[in-house]
């Protein structure tokens, strides 16, 4: 998000965005193979933070994040560890909506406390409102892409099956056909939870409008 022409800018001339958003880049160009994120939604501007987002989507290393943001964890988050009151850490798998869910189906408070975290809160969710809620780029192209992925690994599926039934006496190649069709049916049934995914995204992204 820097103009070629700001390369030459001395850092202290930059605003405090600007120097936050180098110092990212600076991070990130190092290519670390772990990330530690302590409230990023309150350093960050929308659009550095939405960049931040598609750079974690494709991540190969560990990410942990504190945060108040919820929509930045529902983005990034696979695992919450939840900080409970008696000083114990419960972990949670899924994001933040999938704990809270979790929390409203067993009674227990997922709200965090508004005395430990005044100010942050109301700025959070002024943020949270600003951003509005979209597919990322990475989403996108899946969406338009995954009715095609889907219908195609079917096809293949097929195939495997119709050899399968012409080659019942060779049994090394009907091993190597069960392989084949086995993931194959993982392949597809990753892509149909992501199809679930990406059409519930849609519909939300549709009643917020």
């Amino acid at each position: 998000l820097f103009e070629p022409a700001v390369q030459w800018t001395p850092i202290a001339k930059l605003s405090g965005g600007e120097k936050r958003r180098l110092h990212l880049l600076r991070v990130l160009m190092e290519a670390p193979n772990v990330l530690l994120l302590d409230e990023p939604t309150n350093d960050l501007d929308i659009e550095t933070l939405t960049i931040l987002e598609d750079y974690i989507e494709n991540f190969q290393g560990a990410v942990i994040a504190v945060s108040h943001d919820r929509y930045f964890l529902d983005k990034i988050a696979g695992r919450i560890f939840s900080f409970e009151e008696d000083g114990s850490i419960v972990k949670y798998t899924g994001n933040y909506s999938d704990y809270k869910q979790f929390c409203e189906s067993e009674n227990i408070d997922a709200q965090p406390n508004e005395k430990k975290s005044s100010g942050v809160g109301k700025e959070v969710a002024e943020r949270t409102k600003e951003r509005a809620l979209k597919f990322t780029y990475k989403e996108q192209k899946e969406y338009e892409q995954i009715d095609t992925v889907i219908a195609d690994l079917e096809d293949k599926i097929q195939e495997v099956n119709n050899k399968i039934g012409a080659t019942a006496a060779d049994y090394v190649l009907l091993q190597q056909l069960m392989t084949d069709k086995e993931e194959l049916e993982k392949q597809l049934e990753e892509q149909m939870e992501r199809w679930v995914y990406l059409n519930d995204l849609a519909e939300r992204i549709e009643k917020s409008r």
